[in-house]
């Protein structure tokens, strides 16, 4: 009983992590990739 609920709250954990990746043009960019003007911020394109 106690590994599956560490299991459980494991897999939990693990789905919260959050993912700021940027795409453009079809190509997933991680944060902080730069574009012409454009930086990946927060998962979004932001004008430097």
């Amino acid at each position: 009983m106690l590994k599956k609920f560490a299991l459980t709250l494991l897999l939990l954990m693990m789905g919260h992590v959050a993912n700021a990746d940027c795409t453009y043009d079809g190509v997933t960019y991680p944060e902080g990739a730069i574009i012409g003007p454009y930086v990946c911020t927060g998962g979004q394109w932001v004008k430097r």
